[in-house]
């Protein structure tokens, strides 16, 4: 463009300035705007609490991940409630552990798998904020499955820390092992590198926890239930840790943005 032009347009822009805006329009366009936005379901308000933002949260989980919470609610409610509660049905339940805490995982996941993270790092709450949201909602849910068993247990059994043992330690374990491997190794396939693990983590437990029960039956692990209540508290600790580290993980590794947090 010649700089006459320029100077043409310059001068153009200073005899034509745009009006400003009255102030009463103004106010009265910002309190529609602010009415309107309140007024749809599911609007975020601006001092919003925790819970509520957590209840506003609700529609976007995977609506699958509760029947199947359900499901093992069900399998709780019939196992647990048996004449006998026998060795072999409490190394089934133990299975319930990894499958529980797989879900919230899953659901985290979910932005990836289908090439939708950057546009929900890019929405009102970041990806840290969605990840950690959905893992307080999800979690929140496995915890009230898990204590409506232990109620269960507890009725049925007078040993406690028995269902520590072979269904709180399996779903702790996993849920450290799947948050560390989320927060090493994301990506579009962690789906599968989570399946593969929660069959591996089954197996080894189902295998462990077996061998426990027979040596228990010989009278050889009378120290078990401390070192239960021991492990139950670490890995507790462990998998709160892993979970805020993965929620603020910022770190870049070959060039790559883990999670777009920024």
């Amino acid at each position: 463009m010649k700089k006459s032009d320029q100077e043409r347009i310059a001068q153009f822009l200073q005899q034509n300035q745009a009006p400003k805006p009255l102030p009463e329009k103004v106010f009265r366009l910002k309190q529609e705007v602010r009415h309107q936005a309140e007024s749809i379901p599911f609007a975020v308000l601006q001092h919003s609490s925790l819970p509520d933002r957590l209840l506003r949260q609700l529609p976007y989980i995977s609506p699958w991940i509760w029947p199947v919470q359900l499901l093992v609610l069900l399998l709780f409610f019939l196992l647990l409630r048996q004449q006998s509660i026998r060795v072999e049905t409490l190394v089934l339940l133990s299975s319930t552990g990894p499958l529980l805490a797989i879900l919230p995982m899953a659901d985290s996941i979910r932005s990836f798998g289908c090439n939708m993270w950057e546009m929900e790092a890019a929405c009102r709450y970041d990806l840290r904020q969605i990840t950690a949201m959905r893992l307080c909602i999800v979690g929140g849910g496995d915890i009230l499955v898990l204590a409506f068993g232990s109620c269960l247990y507890g009725q049925k059994m007078s040993a406690l820390w028995e269902f520590g043992l072979y269904i709180l330690l399996p779903f702790l374990v996993s849920s450290c092992i799947y948050l560390q491997e989320l927060n090493h190794f994301p990506g579009k396939y962690s789906a599968c590198l989570l399946v593969s693990t929660g069959i591996g983590v089954n197996l080894t437990c189902c295998f462990l926890l077996g061998n426990i029960s027979g040596r228990m039956h010989a009278g050889d692990m009378k120290w078990l239930p401390a070192v239960t209540g021991g492990a139950v508290i670490a890995f507790s600790a462990a998998t709160v840790y892993s979970a805020v580290s993965l929620c603020t993980n910022l770190k870049k590794k070959e060039g790559v943005i883990k999670w777009n947090l920024e």
